[in-house]
């Protein structure tokens, strides 16, 4: 039966004084309608005796009662559950006869019955709830009106011949403007049977709004106007906002608007349980775009109504925006949310080596503590099948949250970000995917394949939206559905993220100011490093060079950088990447792990990501797998790790970049890779008055200094008593600044005075407590 499987919902019991008065409330009017319905019957209905009663005629009131029953065209009954008897008793009451009878009175007179039902949802299902214990139910009986009822109702999923139906009559509220012009629309050429039919529809259509035996029924009804006028509901009347194939607005993402679909809803919820729906966008996986399933929940308010603009997602054709018309509210969002699906689908689509963009210092959702192909709890790994690549709706974002231990949340970020749908699938398979908004893990709607070829279940759901190819153009119903983000791999915080559209921009170009201005190295490394990089961007695919022996292999420029901390090797890197215009991603050994079956599929996947986006490869510290093999239980696990890197880079053909601080002995098979080796030596004191300055401008161009010059003239004359690296200067100019900002003024020679005179004392302890250490350690030797 339509809509009974609403009956079979489970909730908790929850009875008040308050509800019990309200109910019997309820009752009493329940039977003084029907008293004063009884009452208009017998008065419309009653016939007055002409002339003198015939003679030897018996009246039997039974006999008439019963043949009364069998002429009314509307036949109600009250079905109430009897306590005493443990069982329902059915009560026949006050039928309703049409006066406006169409076609011969020999055919059948029955209509419907309509049956109003106490206690049902209590006792015949065992669910206890106020609002629960009244119902009602109709029979068709009427042929004709069981085929009108189907025409009108069969697209929100009641069947095409409807016999029975049961409140909250689900797919008539949602055709109900239609079902009203139906009973009341004059066909030219309908049957008698046809425009009876009608008649019957339009009795069925009262008794639903006007005394429907269903408590929570009744009362959308005495609201619709409101909602209707003013704009509000209640919450137990939810339900009736969001038919399937809705358009509906929810803002899941940094309260970004975004259009979603309704696919199905909740018919039937309490007032203190959350609202749920089942709705989709439309997204893209790395390969096509497709309908994509989320939850959408709305949290429990009570009895009262609210703002339908006021709930955290509404239909559209409630949209309003501040100085316009609800028609230009709607008009003005939809053109907004087309363009920016329009930009969606650019950076979705975006060419591989060209998929690197500009965020400008917007928001990204991001769990922290998450590696290049993991996302990880804190002191415990969690074991992930990569094998697969992650779908779009595997996994719901509580589940997520609870797998990796920690918290997302909207973070600023700015630099250079990847959007790769694919990868971020294939890496962060737990990961949300639109904001914190839980995923549906169930299946959508299956229709026979008749349906799924009518127009109007095209339109309601979408099946046409699946798998749809990234090189066809989109109408602007699926544009207006993209959401506002992409999917990707913030390089600069080293996370994948969900990223804002609109903070999206097109790559810095090339820009060689910091290879030659900022970075601190000698003339000759320079030009080394600039030729090098130089000559793979022009040999390509080694058409124009050396070729191995081996197809494949030995394409790639390896460059290794060592010396002490804090002297340009990570900058070195950064400016590579800067004047070649490519993306740098750094990894480092947390990122590839250190146990030896994973470690070669971790190293291949990092190379493929690399290749993939045509990145600068940075190997941050690789001290692990540049050291030469050993010998012994204890290397075993190491010699695994450079073997397994050996083996990988044979076939890497972009630039890699290795850095270590520590070169003891480097590994023969690692020696025989690298293709140019640029050691940093300890910076001079003009080098160190450089970065200094070089940091100060930064700061001024900011406006956070008060004398430049004063600072500018300290760094290159007083600054020479510290003996700081580039990090420790970076340091030192980071904490005076945020003293001077603490105090509300600009950075000043004194707050720099200050912290570099501190930071010079640490250093001087630090070398005297080693000093001490290693004279200990040699005595306990001798």
């Amino acid at each position: 039966m339509p809509d009974q499987d609403v009956k079979a919902d489970a909730f908790n019991p929850s009875t008040s004084k308050k509800q019990a008065i309200s109910d019997l409330e309820d009752r009493y009017i329940k039977l003084l309608e029907s008293k004063i319905a009884h009452i208009e019957s017998q008065l419309r209905h009653r016939k007055l005796e002409e002339g003198p009663a015939i003679e030897g005629h018996v009246e039997n009131s039974e006999v008439e009662a019963e043949e009364a029953k069998k002429k009314s065209r509307y036949h109600i009954v009250l079905t109430e559950w009897d306590v005493r008897k443990g069982k329902f008793e059915e009560q026949s009451l006050p039928d309703i006869e049409d006066m406006t009878l169409i076609g011969p009175v020999t055919k059948p007179n029955r209509a419907f019955t309509f049956r109003k039902i106490t206690g049902a949802r209590s006792s015949r299902h065992h669910i206890m709830d106020d609002d629960f214990s009244s119902s009602s139910e109709v029979d068709v009986v009427s042929p004709e009106l069981q085929k009108l009822l189907g025409r009108i109702t069969s697209k929100w999923g009641w069947p095409e011949d409807v016999t029975q139906c049961a409140s909250p009559y689900s797919a008539l509220i949602y055709s109900w403007q239609e079902a009203q012009k139906e009973a009341t629309a004059i066909e030219e050429g309908e049957s008698d049977d046809e425009v009876q039919a009608r008649n019957d529809l339009k009795e069925l259509l009262r008794i639903i709004s006007t005394s429907s035996g269903d408590v929570r029924l009744d009362r959308y009804f005495k609201d619709r106007k409101a909602l209707l006028s003013e704009g509000t509901i209640r919450h137990e009347a939810l339900w009736t906002l969001f038919p399937p194939g809705t358009l509906i607005v929810g803002q899941p993402c940094h309260e970004e608007p975004q259009i979603f679909v309704v696919e199905s809803c909740q018919k039937s919820v309490r007032v203190d349980q959350k609202f749920g729906i089942v709705c989709y966008s439309f997204d893209w996986n790395g390969t096509v775009f497709s309908r994509v399933p989320f939850v959408m929940e709305i949290e429990q308010w009570g009895r009262e109504r609210k703002s339908v603009t006021s709930l955290p997602f509404y239909p559209l054709e409630f949209h309003e925006e501040n100085g316009l018309s609800r028609k230009e509210s709607i008009d003005t969002l939809k053109k907004r949310l087309v363009d920016r699906g329009r930009k969606f689908v650019s950076f979705c689509v975006a060419e591989k080596g060209k998929q690197m963009f500009n965020y400008s210092n917007g928001a990204a959702y991001f769990h922290r503590g998450g590696t290049l192909l993991q996302l990880r709890r804190t002191n415990s790994s969690i074991e992930l099948d990569d094998q697969q690549r992650g779908s779009l709706s595997d996994i719901s974002d509580d589940r997520a949250a609870a797998a990796v231990g920690l918290k997302a949340s909207w973070t600023p970020i700015e630099g250079a970000v990847i959007v790769d749908f694919a990868s971020f699938l294939t890496y962060q398979p737990q990961a949300p995917i639109l904001g914190s908004l839980s995923r549906y893990e169930g299946s959508l709607v299956e229709l026979s394949p008749s349906r799924r070829a009518q127009s109007v279940f095209k339109n309601m759901y979408k099946f046409d939206w699946d798998r749809h190819p990234a090189n066809q153009a989109m109408s602007d119903e699926q544009l207006l559905c993209c959401p506002p983000r992409v999917l990707g791999y913030a390089l600069k915080q080293t996370t994948w993220a969900q990223l804002l559209v609109k903070h999206l921009d097109p790559p810095n170009k090339a820009d060689d100011s910091t290879f030659n201005d900022q970075l601190q190295l000698g003339s000759e490394a320079k030009d080394l490093i600039l030729k090098s990089v130089q000559a793979h961007a022009m040999s390509g695919k080694r058409s124009q060079g050396l070729d191995d022996f081996a197809p494949g292999k030995g394409r790639g420029l390896v460059i290794m950088l060592y010396g002490q901390p804090g002297v340009g090797k990570t900058l070195t890197a950064e400016s590579v990447a800067q004047m070649t215009s490519k993306p740098l991603l750094s990894v480092g050994v947390s990122d590839i792990g250190i146990e030896g079956d994973k470690v070669e599929l971790n190293l291949q996947r990092i190379f493929a990501l690399a290749g993939l986006w045509e990145a600068v490869l940075l190997f941050d510290e690789a001290d692990v797998f540049l050291e030469s093999r050993g010998e012994g239980d204890n290397d075993l696990q190491r010699n695994a790790m450079v073997s397994v890197l050996l083996r990988v880079l044979e076939y890497y053909d972009g630039i890699l970049i290795l850095t270590t601080n520590r070169m003891r002995s480097l590994d023969i098979a690692v020696q025989s890779r690298i293709h140019l080796a640029i050691k940093f030596r300890e910076l001079s004191q003009e080098q160190r008055a450089n970065i200094y300055v070089s940091f100060l401008e930064q700061l001024d161009n900011k406006g956070l200094v008060e004398d430049f010059s004063d600072l500018k003239a300290w760094a290159r004359k007083d600054s020479r008593r510290y003996n700081f690296n580039g990090r420790q200067i970076r340091n030192v100019l980071s904490t005076a600044l945020g003293i001077a900002r603490a105090e509300g003024r600009g950075l000043r020679r004194d707050d720099v005075i200050e912290v570099a005179q501190q930071t010079d004392d640490f250093k001087r302890d630090l070398y005297e407590q080693e000093a001490i250490y290693r004279d200990r350690q040699i005595n306990q030797r001798t």
